[in-house]
């Protein structure tokens, strides 16, 4: 009977309708310009032994790419962030204050809003809660960084949470006091859940309103596929709910957040897979950002002696978090921002690791230059954010001196030495959009051309390395190099199809790409509107 059942479900599979995508050109294979598709899968590039589709879609001479892959994007955190103030591109505290004030009226619990950066105001220094005081001065205010390593609260906040001049940093956290000892409303690294776990909790249908959300817009920028780090255990409930419903149309590779309660069971029961969820990983935090000076340096930063980083996680715990996860098979993410954090997770992988298990370092950001081949030698993934560092380049030499800069987002240094590069955005932190993510790492340009050379431009990435970027790399940093990142028979039929060959563009003229079809297992979810 057994042999009977797999047999009828072998036959269903084989009657799914044969899907031929055609008119259109095939990245890296130039000499065919159709993919049939059946069953989720590419069946064969203009085959002709397959000559009767049940379908034909025509995608209007559009450019076909492997479906993009965002490496390092937070789902929920990105819809959250939607319908929350948008502060990012804010250039003043008191810009801020302006969209404060008009939000006042619809609200009657917390307000709560992200993406404000002091380093893209006149007056480059932190604002205080006296600002939000005068606006906003009953209702508790809490606006995070656009790094999500600091956040600008007013006195209401800061009396529901108990802070007061006798409040003491939390371990891998600072409460910012002015010269008389008072908070300024400026909350560091660990010392934000000080204040942000006061804030009423999202429950299940509030984090799946979140990932829908958040779906919607990465199929309409092209994504097919993203690396989510550090899902809690309500997002892993929403994300599991979606799935079984099927409306998880997004491929999603999560890495569970440092929760004992959340892991151990993991590790115990082992990881689970699936076509459009995993679970194979861990998220670790080690340091801070580079933004608000919480990321962990070798030497004091240039413009905060004294000052050499927080690490958010003392590195005793680190050792034995990554001995229990590579232990149970699964594969240890370490947040680095700092050259010192850096260096000490790539001394933790090599005394403790598993090599095999392709750990990796979220960031990698700042890197002494001793480091740089470890990452290929110890066989660690660095997962970089292109956008970082053209939203970084203007203030962070300020942050590092030039002799250390050298170290900061060297991609092709990385690759030099054997590395491969995993892409992402880090939204809700940046944009998602991989167009600007491409461009970001093949000019090291802001959108407007500046500077005219390219920040340290020796690091750019050729247009070749940053699809892999965006395609191959990401499979291979999640184990799906079988069947993710190229346009092969038997891969998934995921695919984006671009207005223009993005690999014979340059320059600005990138950021002038559509995308006309996103398709995510054979099936289009998104076209672009006429």
């Amino acid at each position: 009977m057994k042999h009977v059942i797999i047999l009828l479900n072998m036959m269903m599979l084989s009657a799914q309708p044969i899907i031929l995508y055609k008119n259109c050109t095939i990245y890296e294979n130039p000499n065919a310009n159709g993919i049939f598709v059946q069953n989720g899968k590419i069946l064969s590039i203009e085959d002709d032994a397959v000559s009767d589709p049940d379908s034909v879609i025509d995608l209007q001479g559009g450019f076909i790419y492997p479906g993009f892959t965002d490496a390092h994007l937070h789902l929920a955190g990105l819809g959250k962030s939607l319908e929350q103030l948008n502060l990012v591109g804010t250039t003043s505290p008191e810009e801020i204050l302006t969209i404060l004030d008009d939000d006042i009226s619809n609200s009657e619990d917390w307000i709560t809003g992200r993406g404000w950066d002091q380093n893209d105001w006149e007056i480059k220094q932190f604002p205080d809660k006296n600002m939000l005081d005068a606006v906003v001065p009953d209702l508790p205010v809490f606006l995070r960084r656009i790094d999500g390593h600091a956040a600008w609260v007013n006195s209401k906040a800061l009396d529901i949470a108990g802070i007061t001049s006798e409040s003491s940093d939390p371990k891998g956290g600072r409460i910012l006091k002015d010269s008389h000892g008072e908070p300024t409303g400026i909350m560091i690294d660990n010392a934000v859940d000080l204040i942000s776990s006061h804030i009423p909790k999202d429950g299940i249908e509030d984090k799946k309103r979140h990932i829908l959300k958040s779906q919607t817009l990465l199929h309409s920028l092209g994504i097919t596929a993203i690396h989510e780090p550090g899902v809690g255990v309500t997002v892993v409930s929403a994300l599991k709910q979606l799935r079984d419903d099927g409306l998880l149309n997004i491929r999603v590779y999560a890495m569970l957040d440092d929760n004992p309660g959340l892991v151990k069971p993991f590790l115990k029961s082992g990881f689970e897979s699936g076509d459009f969820l995993q679970f194979k990983s861990v998220k670790i935090y080690f340091d801070g950002a580079l933004g608000s000076r919480g990321a962990a340096l070798l030497e004091p930063y240039s413009d905060d002696g004294g000052n050499m980083g927080l690490f958010l996680t003392n590195p005793d715990s680190v050792i034995a978090k990554v001995r229990e996860i590579n232990f149970a098979g699964f594969q240890a993410n370490i947040h680095c921002i700092g050259d010192r954090a850096n260096r000490t997770a790539l001394d933790i992988f090599e005394a403790h690791g598993n090599p095999h298990l392709r750990n990796r370092i979220e960031h990698a950001q700042i890197l002494h230059p001793d480091d740089i081949p470890r990452f290929s030698r110890l066989g660690v993934i660095p997962s970089m954010q292109p956008t970082h560092c053209t939203s970084d380049m203007p203030w962070a030499e300020e942050r590092l001196g030039s002799h250390r800069i050298k170290g900061a987002y060297a991609w092709q240094s990385l690759i030099r030495a054997g590395s491969m590069i995993p892409a992402g955005s880090d939204a809700p932190i940046e944009h998602p959009d991989p167009i600007a993510g491409i461009y970001a790492a093949v000019t090291r340009q802001d959108k407007s051309g500046n500077p005219k050379q390219g920040w340290a431009p020796e690091e750019r990435m050729t247009m070749q390395q940053v699809i892999s970027a965006f395609t191959e790399w990401p499979a291979f940093a999640s184990f799906q190099e079988h069947r993710l990142g190229k346009i092969e028979a038997g891969f998934f039929a995921d695919f984006t199809v671009l207005s223009h060959p993005i690999e014979s563009l340059s320059g600005a003229e990138i950021l002038t790409t559509d995308v006309l079809f996103t398709i995510v297992n054979g099936k289009i979810v998104y076209t672009q509107p006429k």
